[in-house]
């Protein structure tokens, strides 16, 4: 499942030298899943993450099931790869932190790129990618399901074993 080859032949793992927190916790050789187009899958550790939104109990609850019934992560969450924020997966994250695990698979992507783009689920909040970042970084969260991320891309699904995610 995780990528055997070294960083030279995969073109998506300069985004991860781009934060020198990942760069230094991260070995592409060992961490790298796979590539989503230019984009890098990585197995990160889940202390260096950033929430910018809360989560709800009850869908909490609901994946904390499903998860344990797969016995998978299906599809990486969603970084900025700059300020390490979670875009996307806030409710992976927090069950794989109460299941004790250590790892998440993370689909790193810097919002600068233009392929990034932020709109609100909500008709009441109008949502901006400085409103996320400030969120994730100084606070306060926002509700969940506030914001809604939109990429270029197709999201690859993964089907992380929760064994390999320490």
């Amino acid at each position: 499942m995780r990528a055997e080859t070294g960083l030279g032949s995969l073109p998506c793992c300069s985004e991860l030298f781009r934060n020198p927190v990942l760069a230094s916790l991260v070995n592409p050789q060992r961490d790298v899943i796979c590539c989503a187009d230019s984009y890098p899958v990585v197995l990160v550790p889940l202390e260096i993450l950033h929430p910018h939104e809360e989560v709800d109990p009850a869908r909490l609850s609901e994946l904390r099931s499903d998860i344990l019934s797969t016995g998978l992560i299906r599809k990486p969450v969603l970084v900025e790869s700059e300020t390490l924020v979670i875009l996307d997966g806030h409710h992976r994250v927090q069950v794989l932190k109460r299941l004790g695990k250590r790892l998440v698979p993370a689909l790193l992507i810097s919002y600068n790129d233009p392929c990034v783009r932020v709109e609100s689920w909500r008709s009441d909040w109008v949502v901006t990618k400085d409103l996320v970042l400030r969120a994730g970084l100084v606070g306060p969260l926002l509700p969940h399901k506030t914001s809604r991320h939109i990429l270029c891309i197709d999201v690859p699904f993964v089907d992380v074993p929760l064994s390999a995610l320490g």
